[in-house]
């Protein structure tokens, strides 16, 4: 009795990436993004990115609308109104903005400052999925980036422990929501109690060096997000 030939398997060739088709890249974040840390303004991630894209796709564009300071809530829609004091929305850094450029693609960069404020994870991470619920539904794809580690400098150490937990339960979150669209902005940067190691610190206890920018960007390279969004119009 003969036994049954296995099926050959059939090898899909890999999508091809048109590397001079245009795209549309916007930046929405806080200081890391904006580029504070670096000592040269060229070597921040968003600046050593738009030099990757230059080479590598010279028609996509990227725009960065990051402010220093920002959180979560100054992101959100224009019409969104947040409860008592908490931030408004900025019209010209947030996602109206964003999606006000027809992107693609759209890297959201929030490490700590809601954390730093002690906004609940669950409050934070409502912010972030009424965003990118938005760039959904506007044909934009979303990648989000983790929390970073942070010294939490002048705050005491009860203080200090309740603001690392709460950066490792929103990174938490953000990986699980966002799978394969998350950006790990937190290894290999954070010691075991969730402060910048020495190597990656910029010397205030909140902002990463250059050398720790060179990481982030290639953790961004890795994601590939001009080749996604190009196959995906396929």
């Amino acid at each position: 009795m003969q036994r049954a030939r296995p099926e050959p398997r059939v090898q899909r060739a890999a999508a091809t990436v048109d590397h001079d088709a245009p795209g549309v890249i916007v930046v929405i974040g806080s200081s890391t993004a904006a580029g504070t840390g670096p000592k040269l303004p060229e070597n921040t991630w968003v600046e050593r990115y738009r030099a990757y894209l230059k080479v590598q796709f010279p028609k996509f564009t990227l725009t960065n609308l990051a402010v220093g300071g920002y959180t979560t809530y100054q992101m959100q829609p224009s019409d969104y109104a947040p409860a008592g004091n908490l931030p408004k929305p900025d019209k010209n850094h947030n996602i109206t903005a964003a999606l006000a450029r027809a992107p693609n693609a759209i890297i959201i960069n929030m490490p700590t400052n809601d954390s730093n404020a002690s906004y609940p994870a669950a409050d934070q991470m409502a912010n972030f999925e009424r965003v990118t619920a938005l760039a959904t539904q506007n044909h934009a794809a979303c990648w989000v980036t983790t929390s970073q580690p942070r010294n939490f400098t002048g705050d005491s150490d009860a203080v200090k422990q309740t603001k690392h937990a709460l950066l490792l339960t929103v990174r938490d979150a953000i990986t699980q929501k966002y799978g394969d669209h998350t950006l790990d902005f937190w290894n290999p940067f954070a010691d075991a109690n969730g402060n910048i190691k020495d190597q990656y610190g910029a010397g205030d206890g909140t902002h990463m060096n250059d050398d720790a920018h060179a990481v982030l960007v290639q953790k961004v390279i890795d994601a590939k997000i001009p080749e996604a969004v190009l196959t995906a119009k396929r």
